[in-house]
């Protein structure tokens, strides 16, 4: 089988993921956890039966959001990684371009989680101010574009040529809302993101980024792994941490890493990390091509049932 993989990034997450990290986390992962979310990641809290239910809001916070997601991601690849095919290639959304960096042997999973820190503390030490980001739907590009800039935001992903998502300061996200929705979108979507991420505005984030990066050793990896820039494959780890670093504040061409991983020819496709919005994006672009995400399946079984590895 040609296995493609899909990394989440921040918006999706919930009380539930955090339940599957805590019951589900060993060894030295458990002890990365415990060391970059002081408390959360305490032995008592990681009790499952004895720790208190996680407040919602927390989850959206980058020093929490971001360890979180990355250890549920590297939580359940490691259950699925033994009995499953070598990947194709991965991409990963965002922050998930962490979890598909780690896959693939940028670094190890410990060493992810001290980064997915040291990242979160970055961005949040760039911005100061309330941020947020804004998914839009139904509009024309040039749009978009124009509307954000009035409103002192910017374009920071394209998920389709009438799906981006925009960033900046909180003001300005609920100014120009209205006016998305008076010019017609279809949708629109607060993403539980507290950082104007991959804008300019987080260009301090992503040279401190960088140098915490650059002590990594370059190696080879197991699979490419598609920038979520512009979907330039990286085969060893000093081009893909690179990436890394640039996408904190470089606007993301997901439709184009999508579009990367179809021309691939995966035989599935497989999206790890909360959520299934990645699944829906290359449902819509690639219909021909089995897809579906982690969060679809009950267990770690369905999964691996649905590719035909068995349970």
């Amino acid at each position: 089988m040609r296995l493609a993989l899909l990394f989440s990034g921040q918006g999706g997450q919930t009380a539930a993921h955090w339940q599957q990290v805590r019951a589900g986390v060993t060894g030295d992962l458990r002890a990365a956890l415990a060391q970059v979310l002081p408390g959360l990641g305490e032995p008592a809290a990681m009790n499952v039966e004895a720790a208190p239910a996680v407040d919602p809001e927390k989850l959206a916070e980058n020093k929490i959001a971001q360890p979180l997601i990355f250890a549920q991601q590297m939580l359940l690849w490691g259950q699925l990684q033994a009995r499953l095919p070598r990947p194709i290639c991965a991409a990963g959304y965002s922050l998930g371009e962490m979890a598909a960096c780690c896959a693939a042997g940028a670094f190890t999973a410990a060493e992810g989680l001290a980064l997915c820190a040291d990242r979160a503390a970055a961005m949040d030490g760039a911005a100061s101010g309330e941020h947020g980001m804004l998914a839009v739907l139904g509009l024309d590009e040039a749009l978009v574009h124009t509307l954000a800039e009035q409103a002192g935001l910017a374009v920071a992903i394209r998920n389709a040529p009438r799906h981006l998502v925009v960033a900046g300061p909180r003001p300005g996200i609920v100014a120009v809302a209205d006016r998305f929705a008076a010019a017609g979108a279809s949708r629109l979507v607060h993403l539980a993101v507290r950082t104007p991420s991959h804008t300019p505005l987080l260009a301090q984030a992503s040279i401190a980024f960088k140098q915490r990066l650059d002590a990594l050793p370059d190696r080879r990896l197991a699979f490419p792994v598609f920038s979520a820039i512009d979907a330039s494959p990286a085969r060893t780890a000093r081009p893909a941490l690179a990436a890394l670093a640039r996408q904190i504040c470089t606007p993301l061409d997901w439709a184009a890493c999508l579009q990367a991983v179809r021309e691939m020819q995966p035989d599935a496709v497989l999206e790890i990390g909360p959520g299934n919005a990645l699944a829906r994006l290359f449902g819509e672009m690639a219909p021909e091509i089995p897809v579906r995400a982690s969060d679809d399946f009950r267990s770690v079984a369905g999964i691996l049932a649905w590719l035909g590895a068995g349970a």
